[in-house]
C-alpha cells in the first residue's frame, strides 16, 4: 500500500508476472501476511499458485496489537487454522501421489519433524540472521530494524558480540519456563521474538496467545507425517538432504 492509501497490487502484478515467466534458475515462492481484512486463505493460495504461477506459498498472520483494525480476532484465527488444515490435506493427497504441493507451511514442518529438529531458539534472529536499517544500524532481524532497543551493532563497526551473546542467553528456550512442559516446544521454541515484543513488551517472552494454535497445527503435521510414513515412505526421503 502507498502512503496515500492506494493499493500497490496493480503496479506490482505485471512485474511479478514477468519475474515468474523469465526466472528459471529456481522456483519462485511467495510469502503472504494475513490480516483480518484479508483472511481467505484458500482463495489467496489458489490465486497465487493457479492464477499467477508461484511454485510455493507460505502464509503467516500479521504481527500487531489487538486493537488494530487489521489484527486477527480469536474467532478468525480458528477460521485460519481450519483453512490451513484444508490445504494441509491437499498437500498430503499430493504427496501420496508423489506430486508437488506448494503449501510451504506443511513442507517446512514436515522437514523439521523428519530431521528431528529440536530448536533452542524460535528463529535465526541474532544467530544467523540480522537486519540492517537504512541508517546502517544492525538489528536482530528485519522486523526490529529501526528499533534502538534491538540494535546490536552498525555496518561501520560490526556486530557487538557481547550484546549478541547476551541476547542468545536471554532468548534460549531454557529460559522460557512456560514452554518447559509443552510437547510442541522442539518445533515452536516459543515463537517469534518480534511477536512477543509487540504482545508482551518483551522479546524473550513465549508467545502464549498462540500456544493452542501452534499445538493444533503441529498435531496436524504429525498426522500427515505418520500417514506418509505408512503409505508412501519414499516421499519422505526427499527431506534427507
Amino acid at each position: 500500500m502507498f502512503h496515500n492509501g492506494r493499493g500497490t497490487y496493480d503496479v506490482v502484478l505485471p512485474k511479478i508476472k514477468e519475474l515468474i515467466a523469465t526466472h528459471r534458475s529456481r522456483p519462485i515462492g511467495a510469502r503472504v501476511t494475513l490480516t483480518q481484512k484479508h483472511l481467505n486463505v484458500l482463495e489467496i493460495y489458489r490465486h497465487l499458485t493457479d492464477e499467477l504461477g508461484f511454485k510455493e506459498v507460505g502464509l503467516a498472520p500479521v504481527t500487531t496489537k489487538d486493537h488494530r483494525d487489521y489484527a486477527i480476532t480469536p474467532e478468525s484465527k480458528d477460521s485460519m487454522l481450519e483453512q490451513f488444515k484444508e490445504l494441509a490435506e491437499e498437500w498430503l493427497q499430493h504427496a501420496l501421489r508423489d506430486e508437488h504441493h506448494g503449501f510451504t507451511n506443511v513442507t517446512d514442518t514436515i522437514e523439521e519433524i523428519h530431521k528431528g529438529v529440536s530448536k533452542a531458539y524460535g528463529c535465526g534472529a541474532g544467530l544467523g540472521l540480522l537486519g540492517v536499517a537504512t541508517d546502517g544500524d544492525v538489528s536482530l532481524c528485519h522486523r526490529f530494524a529501526g528499533s534502538p532497543e534491538h540494535t546490536i551493532g552498525t555496518v561501520a563497526d560490526g556486530v557487538d558480540r557481547e550484546k549478541q551473546e547476551q541476547f542468545l542467553v536471554d532468548h534460549h528456550i531454557a529460559e522460557k519456563t512456560d514452554c518447559h512442559k509443552c510437547w510442541a516446544r522442539p518445533i515452536c521454541s516459543g515463537g517469534c521474538y518480534h511477536e512477543a515484543h509487540v504482545q508482551y513488551g518483551d522479546s524473550s517472552h513465549a508467545n502464549l496467545h498462540y500456544c493452542t494454535w501452534v499445538r493444533s497445527w503441529t498435531h496436524t503435521c504429525l498426522e500427515i507425517y505418520g500417514a506418509l510414513a505408512e503409505r508412501n515412505p519414499r516421499f519422505l526421503e526427499r527431506f534427507d538432504a
